[in-house]
């Protein structure tokens, strides 16, 4: 199997399909039909009879060409990551790719959350209503970015009990929210074999499980594929959708915690 078809493969696990229409009868009985009326022009027919209908053709191929497009996106998105893909998939919001070695370390960088605010004025000029943990207490600073469309909130919280410091974070929880549905791949993350990835369902919303050696973490801003100055390591994670949104709950804490958290958002 080509890495393009392992690509697909993956992209179509993560995609919810119609039900497939039983076919087979239909195009039997043309078969036959076709069998029994021989001729240059009956048979031009025939072939055509056993097409599907045009509608369908169109969908299809427009369904292929978006996986494709998809595909191709994704894998060039970090230039000097480009080979050796594992495994792919993805939530409404943040592509996740499994490789089998990573690139060389960034160096530390302050965190760039964008212009900090209260939550009260972040309700006001996000185009969603923010999600706050309740299990981990009200936020020690809120920030929001303007640069994407309906805004991105991050919550930040010193560390305590129950939330360990992180060393990729120097913070007990780090939250990040923003509109999943208009920014499809706006969060990328390239993990190594050495990191655990579980997908799981929390009160049946999709979320992804990322644990163990840290792993790559970017954005994907609207007006090009990749931020290298975004380019960071980062612990823990618990991407889970909420609606429009996408929730990310990184930290120091177990997958238990992380699932209690988000249980809590309110």
């Amino acid at each position: 199997m080509t890495e393009l078809e392992r690509r697909l493969t993956q992209l179509g696990r993560e995609l919810d399909w119609p039900e497939t229409p039983e076919l087979a009868g239909g195009v039997r009985a043309r078969v036959e039909a076709a069998a029994e009326r021989p001729g240059r022009a009956e048979g031009r027919r025939a072939r055509r009879r056993l097409l599907p209908p045009a509608g369908l053709r169109r969908s299809l191929a427009i369904a292929l060409v978006g996986l494709l497009v998809l595909a191709g996106g994704v894998f060039a998105a970090v230039p000097s990551v480009r080979d050796a893909v594992l495994e792919f998939f993805g939530l409404q919001g943040a592509t996740i790719e499994r490789r089998d070695e990573l690139p060389a370390a960034p160096e530390f960088r302050p965190l760039r959350l964008g212009e900090r605010t209260t939550l009260e004025r972040a309700r006001e000029s996000l185009g969603f209503e923010p999600l706050v943990p309740s299990a981990a207490g009200r936020p020690d600073a809120v920030f929001v970015k303007r640069e994407v469309s309906g805004g991105e909130l991050t919550l930040a919280y010193r560390a305590r009990a129950g939330l360990p410091e992180a060393g990729t974070t120097k913070l007990g929880l780090l939250v990040g929210e923003f509109r999943g549905d208009l920014h499809p791949q706006y969060l990328g993350k390239i993990v190594a074999e050495t990191t655990s990835t579980e997908r799981l369902r929390i009160d049946g919303a999709r979320a992804v499980w990322i644990e163990g050696a840290p792993h790559l973490f970017f954005y994907r801003p609207p007006d090009s594929d990749f931020a290298e100055a975004e380019l960071r390591f980062a612990q823990n994670v618990l991407l889970v959708e909420r609606g429009d949104l996408l929730v990310r709950l990184e930290g120091a804490f177990g997958r238990e915690r992380a699932i209690e958290l988000t249980r809590s958002l309110r």
